[in-house]
């Protein structure tokens, strides 16, 4: 999968969220995605070993691209974890991993997702008997609160090496019981290690301050003019667009440098089935994002054009599409502002200031960042 598809992914899951809060919030939360009805659990299966780098952990909130090599993903390597379950009449833990996927590690290749795991030991006679307790039954019409649980991983191991996923009694509204947690807190910590996943920012791009993807100029002129109407309407009534307050453009007076972070236009991605979703935001989802490319700096005399781009000419009519733009972040005494400007380095070669129709670049800025 692309990286542009990864991304219109996440925007649409971020949309597809917000319908399931409204909808639990109407008709309660049983059995919705989140909010699993509770049921019976099967025994857990033993393994070879704690794993929290499985692949098929990376599910509480966490979206990763399909198809990344190894070398990026370090989960691919792994096999699936086994599904969590009860323990087992007889296995005696010695001690309890709890993952938690969330933060991110650094070193050489760049920035990781990761997961923190926490070694407990002790007694275990109180965290036994909590994961022992059977799940509740929903009630007919259950009423439930609409915040979304992060439940970390839970792996018991014995004095052999052999390992369990141990599955959280949950209540009837698929939240997990608080005496696991609990019981969890009375064993001692003895170990924290955070543990690499997917690298999500290559080293080149994270010493520059650059994404590794984001939208071209094109997403900009579309939200700097235009937002969606979401203060009135009926449930799955067209969104339509709005005028909104110009931005207020920054002054640039002053600017001493700049750095620019170069991208590469994806392949725009195959639509995937949606159930109206991207007709209900006005096609947004069908806009094409940028893969991080390579990285420079502008030098004092190439930023000092960036003053005049704040009054730059509009750019005519143009519908040919980059392949190719440019983000820069002007900076002034060593500070980076806030605000970027956006270019395209080729195709319409428009310059994009926020809130702003695209305009044309000063040539020599156009030359310099084509170079």
């Amino acid at each position: 999968m692309s990286q542009v598809a990864h991304s219109a992914r996440t925007l649409r899951s971020a949309a597809l969220a917000g319908l399931v809060t409204l909808t639990v919030l109407l008709s309660g939360c049983a059995g919705l995605p989140g909010y699993p009805a509770a049921t019976d659990t099967p025994v857990a299966q033993l393994v070879a070993g704690v794993d929290c780098q499985a692949p098929n952990l990376n599910n509480n909130g966490m979206v990763f691209p399909d198809g990344v090599s190894a070398q990026t993903d370090l989960t691919a390597t792994h096999p699936d974890a086994p599904a969590p379950g009860m323990v087992p009449t007889g296995f005696e833990p010695v001690a309890a991993h709890r993952c938690t996927f969330y933060g991110s590690v650094d070193d050489a290749e760049g920035r990781w997702s990761a997961v923190t795991v926490e070694t407990r030991t002790g007694d275990f006679n109180a965290l036994l008997a909590a994961l022992a307790e059977p799940n509740d039954q929903p009630g007919l019409n259950q009423a439930c609160t609409a915040d979304m649980e992060i439940v970390p991983e839970l792996w018991l191991e014995d004095a052999a090496g052999e390992a369990l996923r141990a599955a959280w009694p949950r209540t009837a509204c698929g939240k997990t019981k608080p005496a696991t947690a609990k019981a969890l807190e009375l064993l001692e910590l003895t170990d924290s290690t955070v543990l690499p996943l997917v690298l999500q920012i290559g080293r080149e791009a994270l010493d520059a301050g650059c994404a590794m993807s984001t939208s071209t100029p094109e997403l900009s002129l579309l939200f700097g003019v235009a937002s969606l109407q979401t203060d009135s309407g009926e449930v799955g009534e067209d969104l339509q667009p709005i005028p909104v307050s110009p931005v207020e453009i920054p002054s640039y007076a002053g600017v001493d440098g700049a750095s620019v972070c170069f991208y590469t236009v994806d392949p725009a991605a195959e639509p995937e089935p949606n159930d109206g979703i991207d007709e209900m935001l006005g096609g947004m989802m069908s806009l094409q994002f940028g893969t991080f490319d390579s990285a420079t700096t502008l030098a004092a005399d190439a930023a000092a054009l960036l003053p005049a781009a704040a009054s730059a000419l509009q750019a005519p009519t143009c519908t040919t599409d980059p392949t190719r733009f440019a983000v820069l972040w002007p900076e002034r005494a060593g500070s980076r502002l806030d605000t970027a400007i956006l270019v395209e380095l080729d195709g319409c070669q428009r310059l994009v200031l926020p809130g702003r129709h695209a305009l044309v670049p000063a040539p020599a800025l156009l030359a310099t960042l084509t170079a």
